[in-house]
C-alpha cells in the first residue's frame, strides 16, 4: 500500500479539481440581486448513539465514522490510497523500523496549533494502562509499546514515538509492519491534546464544549440519542476539497421510520434491511456494497453459573451453535441485503502476500447450510462430556441490540438451534450502546458480535484473541494461538508470517469460542444528487469527508 509522496500529492490535487469541476459555479455575492447559494447539507442516519467519540476510546462503527470527518491523522486513508494527513510528507528508514514524520501548518478547532507532540501525547495515553483502552494494541506495533502498556517498563520516554520539534514525530517500530502507514490514519492513533484531557478528564469528547477536533469537519451539536451535527472546518488545510457546508445525522434505530424520512426527503440516503430491499429493487433504485463486517457467536467461556458455564465452556456445545446455523438461509430470508455466509473467521477480501489471504490459504471450516446430525454429534459429545441429558439443559442467553430488524434477526437465529441442535436461547435485547459496555465487561454468555477491519491485513481479525488482548473478552486463553500472533508480527518471513496466522485461524475456529456466521454486505439507496461518499469495507463504512450535494 506504500505510494511515493510525489503521486500522493498528485491524487489529493486531482480529487480536489474533480470534487470542483463537479460543482455549479457560485453566483458571486457582489452581482447585483445575486441569489445565496444554497448550503450543502449532507442528511445521513446513524442507527445508534456513537458510544465514545474519544479516539484513543472509541471502538465501535459508528464512534469511527464520526471521528473520521472531525479528526485527521498522520495520513488519511481514501479509496484504500494513502494520502497525506496532518503529516504532509514522511521518511522510512530502509530497514522499515523508523518513521519520520514532516507535520504540515495546522489548526485545532480552538485555533491552536496542531504538534508532533500532540500525537506523541495520544499515542503515549493509549498504551497507558490506567487508560485500559481497547485498543492499546495498536500501539504495540511501537519499540516498547506493549512492554508499557502491560506495566513491564513505566518510563513512557522508552517507547518509540517522540516529538522531536513542533513539526516532527519519529516513530521506532519493535518490527517491520508493511501496514503502519495506513494505520496512523486509523482512530486509536489519531492525536489528542493533553491540556484538553486534563480539563474535562473522564468528561473529555463527551460533549462539543468538551472536545476539540482538528479534522475536515467541526463538531457542532449533539443531542444525545437524537442527532449528531458537523459543519465543514473552515480552517482545515485542505478545506477547497471538501465541499458539503454541514452533515446531519439524525439516531433513529428503526428502519422503517428511516424509509419513511426518506421517502419524505427528510435524509438522503439510508440503508435498507430485508422489509424494504425488494420495494427498491422494483423500482431499480437499489445498491449494495461490502462493509467489510464479518459477524458472529462470540461466547464468554466463563459466562453464567452452575451448568450454563458448564455449557459455555464446552468446545463441543459451542460448536453444536456452530452446526445448527443455516447461514445461507439466514443470509437469503433473513437479512436479504446480499450478505454471505462465512465459513471462516479471516474476512475474504483482506490482502495476503502475492493474492488474496483467502486465495493463498483456502478453507471452508463450516458448511454453508445447517448439518443437523453433525449439530446432534457434537452436543451429544458435550452432554457425555458434561454428564448431563438434554432434557435438563438451561436456556442460554443471547445478548443482541434492541432494533426491531435485529429482533427478528435473534428469533430466525433462536429458532435454528432449537429444531436442529436442541438448544434453547433466551433472547437479550438492549441498546447497541449498552450491549459493547456488557461485552467489555464480560458480562454476557453468547453475543453475536460483528468486527470490521482497520487495515488491510489478516492480522486485524486475528490479533484480537490473544491472551491479555483488549478486545479478548471471552475468557478464552490459548497460550499456543497467542504465541502464533506473536512470531506473527515480529518475523520479516512473509511466508512464515501467513503460514502462521493461518494455523491461528484453525485453532480459534477449532475451539469454537468465535463461529463464523455471515460477511455482511449492505443494501441502500440514495438521491442522484449525492456524489462521492465512499463506501468501503475497510475502517470507516461511510467515508463522506469529500461527498458532495450537485443538484
Amino acid at each position: 500500500m506504500k505510494k511515493t509522496l510525489a503521486f500522493v500529492l498528485a491524487l489529493v490535487f486531482v480529487l480536489s479539481i474533480a470534487l470542483t469541476g463537479c460543482t455549479p459555479a457560485p453566483t458571486t455575492p457582489t452581482e447585483p440581486g445575486a441569489p445565496t447559494a444554497e448550503p450543502k447539507v449532507l442528511r445521513m442516519i446513524q442507527t445508534s448513539e456513537p458510544p465514545n467519540l474519544d479516539p484513543q476510546l472509541g471502538t465501535d462503527t459508528v464512534s469511527i465514522e464520526v471521528d473520521n470527518a472531525i479528526l485527521e491523522g498522520l495520513v488519511r486513508v481514501y479509496k484504500s490510497q494513502v494520502q497525506p494527513g496532518m503529516a504532509e510528507s514522511w521518511d522510512i528508514s530502509p530497514d522499515g523500523l523508523t518513521y519520520t514524520f514532516h507535520l504540515r501548518d495546522a489548526k485545532w478547532s480552538d485555533g491552536k496549533a496542531v504538534t508532533a507532540k500532540d500525537f506523541e501525547y495520544a499515542w503515549i495515553r493509549l498504551l497507558d494502562p490506567k487508560l485500559a483502552s481497547e485498543y492499546a494494541f495498536q500501539g504495540y506495533y511501537l519499540e516498547n509499546g506493549e512492554a508499557y502498556n502491560t506495566g513491564k517498563i513505566t518510563d513512557p520516554t522508552q517507547v518509540g514515538v517522540k516529538a522531536t520539534d513542533d513539526k516532527t514525530l519519529v516513530v521506532k517500530l519493535a518490527a517491520p509492519t508493511k501496514y503502519f502507514l495506513a494505520l496512523t490514519g486509523f482512530l486509536s492513533l489519531m492525536p489528542t491534546r493533553e491540556d484538553v484531557v486534563a480539563t474535562h478528564g473522564a468528561a473529555y469528547a463527551s460533549d462539543p464544549d468538551k472536545f476539540i477536533t482538528n479534522g475536515p469537519f467541526l463538531l457542532k451539536e449533539w443531542k444525545h440519542e437524537e442527532i449528531v451535527v458537523i459543519e465543514k472546518n473552515p480552517d482545515y488545510w485542505n478545506q477547497e476539497a471538501i465541499k458539503l457546508d454541514r452533515v446531519e445525522m439524525p439516531i433513529v434505530l428503526d428502519n422503517k421510520t428511516g424509509v419513511n424520512m426518506y421517502e419524505a426527503n427528510e435524509v438522503d440516503t439510508v440503508n435498507l434491511t430485508k422489509d424494504f430491499v425488494d420495494q427498491y429493487k422494483a423500482k431499480g433504485q437499489d445498491k449494495y456494497f461490502i462493509s467489510g463486517s464479518e459477524f458472529y457467536f462470540q461466547f464468554n467461556v466463563t459466562g453464567g453459573t452452575g451448568v450454563t458455564q458448564k455449557l459455555l465452556g464446552n468446545a463441543n456445545f459451542r460448536k453444536a451453535f456452530a452446526y445448527a446455523v443455516d447461514r445461507q438461509a439466514f443470509c437469503d430470508a433473513v437479512l436479504k441485503n446480499g450478505s454471505s455466509p462465512a465459513t471462516r473467521y479471516v474476512l475474504p477480501q483482506l490482502a495476503g502476500n502475492e493474492k488474496l489471504f483467502s486465495e493463498e490459504y483456502p478453507l471452508e471450516y463450516y458448511p454453508k447450510t445447517a448439518d443437523p446430525a453433525k449439530a446432534k454429534e457434537y452436543m451429544d459429545k458435550a452432554l457425555a462430556e458434561l454428564g448431563l441429558t438434554a432434557d435438563k439443559l438451561p436456556g442460554i442467553e443471547f445478548l443482541t441490540d434492541d432494533s426491531e430488524d435485529v429482533r427478528i434477526q435473534a428469533e430466525a437465529i433462536q429458532d435454528m438451534l432449537s429444531k436442529n441442535a436442541g438448544i434453547k436461547l433466551e433472547i437479550k435485547q438492549v441498546p447497541f450502546k449498552s450491549r459493547v459496555d456488557l461485552m467489555n465487561k464480560k458480562d454476557y454468555q453468547v453475543v453475536m458480535a460483528g468486527w470490521g477491519p482497520d487495515y488491510d491485513d489478516p492480522m486485524t481479525y486475528l490479533d484480537l484473541w490473544v491472551i491479555g488482548g483488549g478486545h479478548n473478552n471471552t475468557n478464552w486463553e490459548n497460550k499456543e494461538y497467542t504465541d502464533l500472533i506473536a512470531f506473527s508480527k515480529t518475523t520479516a518471513d512473509m511466508k512464515a508470517r501467513g503460514d502462521k496466522m493461518f494455523e491461528a485461524e484453525k485453532i480459534l475456529l477449532d475451539s469454537g469460542v468465535i463461529v463464523p456466521v455471515y460477511n455482511r454486505q449492505r443494501a441502500y439507496v440514495q438521491q442522484d444528487y449525492v456524489q462521492n461518499i465512499n463506501r468501503q469495507f475497510i475502517g470507516a463504512e461511510r467515508d463522506f469527508v469529500f461527498a458532495d450535494i450537485v443538484k
